[in-house]
């Protein structure tokens, strides 16, 4: 009998889409890094072979850059294969933490309504 976290794994690895993988990721995080530095950490991107991952403040980051090795060779373990080739820390500002106190990932523009690159003649009354 297979393992689900097996099958789900050989299964993501096969769509090779982003969001994907960030959902294998987040699921499967306490297994692959331990539930102490899970409720820390939290990977948040992952494009080009190159995984974010939000840590809790500064000096989370601080004490997790040195491990960045550990992490990647721990994420291609629980893949099975070469997902991971750097791992790069990002510690989150106190204002932009959700209630567990890590990054919470943002768009990467401003909504249409913000920009109004899309109407820019017309502005909206605040």
């Amino acid at each position: 009998m297979q393992k689900a976290g097996d099958f789900l794994g050989s299964a993501v690895r096969r769509l090779k889409r982003p969001e994907a993988t960030i959902a294998w990721l987040a699921s499967a995080w306490p297994t692959i890094v331990g539930k102490m530095l899970a409720a820390r950490t939290k990977p948040i991107r992952c494009q080009d072979g190159r995984l974010e991952i939000s840590a809790q403040g500064k000096d989370w980051k601080r004490q997790l850059e040195p491990m960045s090795r550990e992490f990647c060779a721990r994420i291609n373990q629980a893949w099975g294969g070469k997902l991971v080739r750097e791992v790069k820390f990002i510690a989150a500002p106190k204002a932009a933490r959700n209630s567990d106190g890590l990054a919470k990932p943002g768009p990467k523009r401003a909504s249409r309504e913000a920009d109004n690159e899309h109407l820019p003649f017309i502005r909206r009354r605040k």
